[in-house]
Formats: structure tokens, C-alpha cells, sequence
């Protein structure tokens, strides 16, 4: 222990803030991995809405209309943007109109 108990006394504190600092930087980057999983899961959601109306609207009283449903997925995708977490639903409708038409892309395995 130093002689100067003021000093001791100041050192614990700024220890107990920067240790504090380290847990509120924690916890942000918690709660920004949580704002981006929450909207990842959105967007997963929304594009398999899509999928899904897409599907009903293709549905005729004979049968499933390729050409509606490929319209109707052409026009969500459009509508999609191209950058941030809303960009997911491209590869949530492009996986999922290829499994609802049976074709398999090129280049892509799937056990």
C-alpha cells in the first residue's frame, strides 16, 4: 500500500470505471448482435411471404402457372434493395423459388 490513501482510493475508482466501460461496451455489442439477427430474421420472413403469395397467385384451378409465379418473384426481388439487412431476402427467394420449380442453379451442390 502506497502512503497516499487519497491516491489509492482514487486509483480503485477510476479501476471500477474502466471496468465498467469494458461491460457497457459488452453489452452494446451484445445488443447490436441482436439488432442484426432481429433483422435478419425479418427479412428471412418477409421474402418467404413473398414465396409463399407468389405460390397461391400462381395456383390455377388446373394446376401451378410457372410463368406467374416467376413474374410475381421477379417483381418482389426488384422491389428488394441491394444493400443492408433487407439484402437477404435475394438469396432466401432465389433458394426458395428454385425449390418450389425443382431446378437446381449451376454451380450449387445440395445434398
Amino acid at each position: 500500500m502506497t502512503k497516499n490513501p487519497a491516491r489509492d482510493l482514487d486509483t480503485r475508482y477510476i479501476r471500477q470505471i474502466q471496468q465498467q466501460q469494458i461491460a457497457l461496451a459488452v453489452i452494446r455489442a451484445e445488443r447490436d448482435a441482436a439488432l442484426r439477427d432481429r433483422d435478419q430474421a425479418r427479412a428471412r420472413s418477409d421474402a418467404m411471404a413473398t414465396l409463399v403469395d407468389a405460390l397461391l397467385g400462381s395456383l390455377r384451378p388446373y394446376g401451378f402457372s410457372r410463368k406467374l409465379f416467376l413474374s410475381a418473384i421477379r417483381k418482389a426481388a426488384g422491389a428488394v434493395p441491394d444493400q443492408g439487412p433487407d439484402s437477404l431476402q435475394h438469396a432466401v427467394l432465389f433458394d426458395g423459388s428454385n425449390r418450389i420449380l425443382g431446378t437446381r442453379p449451376l454451380g450449387r451442390v445440395h445434398p
